[in-house]
């Protein structure tokens, strides 16, 4: 219903700039639209150009035969937008007009000639795990405060740490652990597991995040360990993600514990990641309630394994109290799951049903986004927050 109104609200206020001066610009002898275009490209450098908070105009000019948009409003990256093209004299201006909420967080690229490319004109860059992406960052977005440059905040230290597993299944990797500022002087510290680990150092910035919010003192010291994963798929999802669950539960954290000054209580232990690292995080959390009790799932991938094991933890009924999950999903999110036809957002807030359905504490969010870490690395600070607050 909101966004009908909107769509109405916004129809009623007729074409924006952009979409009169495209209009003008075809209604032009062809010998003068080189000139009108440059004049507004002028005018105009960035892109792309957002007009009463919610009205998108995309423009790239030059020589090719065919530009499309291709983004997380393409639902989720499947189905490319292709742009109206207008000879402009040597080249060709290519312009789309879209309405996103005013209130949303996009990533997008162009396709021209079949080929990929970031938008020329847009500053904005957001990582990703398969390149640069241009962003849409929509007027009422709010930036997480942990994200921004904090030179003079105390650094904690990482360490380098390999993990080889007694299971020949699992195959050995570099951990990369993060120690905050002062930890001489700190023991019985939380911890903090993180799947994906390099990506969420590298695209999401926890470290920086992680030294932002202990200085701030707006969570507990927090030793955080980042895994990289091998066999992404198999170990987080499929064919091994109990050995790798068993792995991590049974011989990761008693090495970590062992080696670093860590609590032992499974309250003060959280695992987390993105995607296939969600789903892995939450089966391994529910399932092993002795080793962890918090769990953090972003755009979690949804399986029956999971909810088979959720029905298992639920029986426990004293135990269910003791839980704190967390999820987001967004509604640009990925369209097909394990299972075609279900997509991560109605599946993610079926699982969140189940979880209120089972009295099992827990923060879910939708948010106008897609499944990039630009997105995803917005929440750290609410997700640290509700692990790791000061009590």
């Amino acid at each position: 219903m909101i966004l009908v109104l909107l769509l109405y609200s916004l129809f009623q206020a007729g074409p924006t700039d952009f979409e009169q001066f495209t209009a003008r610009l075809k209604s032009m002898p062809a010998a003068e639209r080189s000139k009108a275009v440059h004049q507004f490209i002028d005018g105009q450098p960035i892109t792309p150009i957002i007009e009463r908070d919610s009205i998108v105009g995309f423009y790239w000019l030059g020589k090719a035969s065919v530009v499309a948009i291709n983004g997380d409003l393409q639902h989720a990256w499947s189905r490319p937008d292709t742009m109206d093209a207008i000879p402009c004299g040597d080249d060709t201006l290519f312009v789309k007009s879209t309405i996103i909420p005013p209130d949303a967080r996009l990533d997008y690229q162009f396709i021209i000639n079949g080929k990929y490319f970031t938008d020329p004109r847009n500053p904005r860059i957001a990582p990703s795990g398969y390149g640069p992406h241009s962003e849409i960052l929509m007027p009422k977005v709010k930036l997480s405060p942990a994200l921004a440059p904090h030179p003079d905040v105390p650094k904690g230290t990482l360490d380098t740490l390999t993990f080889t597993s007694t299971d020949p299944s699992i195959k050995s990797r570099k951990l990369v652990v993060y120690k905050p500022a002062g930890y001489q002087h700190i023991s019985e510290l939380p911890s903090l597991y993180v799947h994906d680990g390099y990506d969420a150092l590298k695209f999401a910035f926890y470290a920086e995040v992680l030294d932002y919010m202990i200085a701030e003192k707006k969570i507990q010291p927090v030793l955080a360990v980042f895994i990289p994963p091998v066999e992404r798929e198999y170990e987080y999802v499929w064919g091994k993600y109990r050995q790798f669950r068993t792995a991590i539960c049974n011989e990761l954290v008693p090495l970590i514990d062992r080696l670093y000054k860590t609590s032992r209580l499974p309250q003060n232990r959280a695992m987390m990641g993105i995607s296939n690292g969600g789903h892995i995080s939450l089966i391994s959390v529910l399932k092993r309630p002795d080793v962890f009790l918090c769990a953090a799932g972003q755009s979690a991938t949804m399986t029956d394994q999971l909810s088979e094991v959720l029905d298992a933890a639920a029986g426990n009924k004293e135990g269910c109290a003791s839980f704190r999950i967390y999820l987001d999903v967004g509604h640009y999110d990925l369209e097909n799951g394990p299972e075609p036809d279900q997509s991560f957002l109605s599946t993610n807030r079926s699982f969140s049903r189940e979880l209120d359905r089972y009295g099992i504490n827990h923060v879910y969010h939708e948010f106008n986004d897609g499944h990039e870490w630009g997105n995803w690395r917005e929440r750290t600070e609410e997700i640290l927050i509700y692990f790791f607050s000061r009590k």
